[in-house]
């Protein structure tokens, strides 16, 4: 269990019980112990071993905290604090407690359609905001809400700059399987959040996980499927040439985990840290020399081949922290969203990211999830991008009495 030290209280805690309500109870026990009063807010993560009774979990947790606005969901593995649960069963849940601080969960399902599909009323709805959002939380389900559109809506939605942080669910391998908890709603698909109101600011930490390799290219032929042609060559035979020329643990790198990044502004003379989505391959079908990929990549679009590297990720993340510390006040709470590839497979322990910023932000409460994809702000918007991290970091409001005493 982890507890803030500011009028702005988070409190965090986990339980590795198999049994979901044993664990439901341990972790309800200990955050309504803790809090002096009832929460505006409470997430809820559960590893899918818990998958067939998470719903009662995140009642059993709701109620015994009077009824704030909840959100819960499966994923492959959690973090608490600094440690990283990857292996058996775990539920944790954070709970927020702000003076000034008003917080709403939102949903939508597989009635609302895709994301593509969703209007800004229709969204503008669903987080029914009284005043503008100081962050919006958003938990995907990767299989219907999977695209590009999902953190482009929600920003569309809300006035430019808000915070919008979070990620995609991994805690299931096919449509159906994961578990979406808003309040007393329940769903197998679609998203859910959190919106933020009042008494609290929201910061956003970035970290990536690769470094470009190879020429700068241009998508010359694409469609649904993938992309064919790379500056007019068919693009599989450009991968290969690419993979000829790499030194040998690069080349052993892309051709196991075959990674490209699209360029967010391709006019830039030099690209760079935080100038790239990364997206995976899927398949290389050298018969008809295309590149498979999971989403459309339009025609006209500048790439570069990437490759995932524990050095730079270390690096990129302790930057992000250096300009979180500047800062003089500890963030009171924070949610960590992993993509899957960063963890043990990245850095050969599990618990690095979670433990780092855990570390260098003076430990404070810390709920995280891997996530098959995170939501993060990159380029000025909230996308969606691969093998980073994204953290919302939580703080109460400076008051107008303390900002006229610190500028004396």
């Amino acid at each position: 269990m982890h507890a803030s030290t500011t009028n702005f209280l988070t409190i965090a805690a986990s339980d590795r019980h198999a049994d979901t309500r044993t664990a439901a109870l341990a972790v309800a026990a200990t955050l309504r112990e803790t809090l002096p009063a009832p929460p505006q807010a409470v997430l809820v993560i559960a590893s899918f071993h818990h998958a067939a009774v998470v719903p009662e979990a995140v009642r059993t947790i709701r109620e015994s905290l009077d009824g704030p606005a909840t959100v819960g969901f499966t994923a492959r593995s959690l973090m608490e604090g600094s440690e990283e649960f990857d292996r058996g069963p775990a539920l944790a849940a954070m709970a927020v407690a702000g003076p000034g601080m008003r917080a709403r969960a939102f949903r939508f399902d597989h009635r609302d359609g895709p994301p593509e599909a969703w209007s800004r009323d229709l969204v503008r709805s669903r987080l029914r905001p009284m005043s503008p959002p100081r962050g919006v939380m958003v938990f995907g389900d990767p299989f219907s809400t999977g695209s590009t559109a999902l953190p482009a809506r929600l920003a569309d939605a809300v006035l430019p700059g808000v915070p919008v942080c979070g990620g995609l669910l991994s805690g299931a391998s096919q449509a159906g399987a994961n578990v979406l908890v808003a309040d007393e709603d329940v769903s197998n698909s679609g998203a859910v959040g959190l919106v933020l109101e009042g008494d609290v600011e929201v910061e956003s930490v970035v970290s990536h996980g690769v470094r470009g390799v190879g020429p700068m290219l241009v998508v010359t032929e694409a469609d649904a499927g993938g992309i064919s042609e790379l500056s007019g060559r068919p693009a599989a035979t450009v991968l290969d040439e690419v993979l000829a020329e790499l030194p040998g643990q690069d080349r052993t790198t892309l051709g196991r985990t075959p990674l490209f990044g699209l360029a967010i502004d391709a006019t830039k003379p030099q690209q760079g840290r935080g100038d790239f989505l990364v997206r995976p391959i899927a398949a290389v079908d050298r018969r008809s020399g295309t590149l498979l990929t999971t989403n459309r990549v339009p025609r006209g679009s500048t790439l570069q081949f990437q490759v995932r590297d524990a050095t730079i990720a270390a690096q990129d993340l302790d930057m992000s922290l250096d300009l979180a510390i500047l800062d003089d006040r500890p963030p009171a709470g924070i949610l960590l969203a992993g993509s899957a590839g960063r963890g043990a497979s990245l850095f050969g322990a599990s618990g690095h990211d979670a433990g780092r910023i855990h570390e260098r932000l003076g430990g404070p409460p810390l709920l995280g999830f891997e996530a098959a994809a995170e939501i993060a702000s990159i380029g000025g918007r909230p996308r969606i991008a691969g093998l980073g991290l994204s953290a919302m970091l939580l703080r109460g409001r400076r008051n107008r009495l303390n900002l006229s005493e610190d500028s004396r």
